[in-house]
């Protein structure tokens, strides 16, 4: 007679996270329709999925243009946030200066593992604490969705949400990255929807 295994912590917390999303789902969705920006790139498809390598690389590359920023003195009183995936560069936040703007691509793209750099900072004052509050409920509403979703493999998806815009980020296949679309678009406080999406062959 076979014996069942014993319930794991890690799979009684991965339970209980889902259960408790499942309940939360009705206050995550909103009425405001979003607008759907265009995708960035995908010119290239390529086969093969993000490697545990890379994603070390792209961990290592984030801290690394991250740490160069806050050293540059000419990048004082900025607000840039770097967000890699797969060598991808995606530069948000808010700078005073075109000089800035460019000060910031330079450095991303003075790395070798960067394999291309998406340079969305505007150019305007820097943000106030209650949009950097509303962003984080926003790329948080995304993600938790996306959790409970059969539909999109969250895992595959970064989500960096700036004044309301919220930027996907990943390595998918195109129906993929428009069911990612479609559960973003049902978040209430989304203005705007960009897709960073490197394509894989179906």
């Amino acid at each position: 007679m076979p014996v069942s295994k014993p319930l794991l912590w890690t799979d009684l917390r991965r339970e209980l996270t889902v259960f408790f999303l499942i309940l939360l789902l009705p206050s995550l969705y909103g009425c405001i329709p979003a607008v759907v920006g265009g995708a960035i790139g995908g010119a290239e498809l390529i086969s093969e999925e993000r490697t545990v390598q890379r994603f070390i690389s792209d961990n290592n590359l984030e801290i690394k243009i991250r740490g160069l920023n806050k050293q540059d003195e000419s990048l004082a009183n900025t607000n840039i946030s770097v967000t890699v995936f797969n060598g991808w560069v995606l530069l948000t936040g808010e700078v005073a200066s075109e000089e800035q703007k460019k000060k910031a691509e330079d450095t991303s793209k003075s790395f070798k593992e960067t394999r291309r750099v998406i340079n969305k900072l505007e150019l305007s004052g820097l943000a106030g604490l209650g949009s950097g509050a509303n962003d984080t409920i926003i790329t948080g509403k995304v993600k938790s969705t996306m959790v409970v979703s059969q539909d999109v493999r969250a895992t595959k998806i970064k989500v960096v949400t700036e004044r309301g815009i919220v930027y996907l980020m990943g390595l998918v296949t195109k129906e993929e990255g428009e069911r990612a679309v479609e559960v973003a678009k049902n978040i209430s406080g989304v203005r705007k929807i960009v897709k960073v999406f490197e394509y894989l062959i179906d």
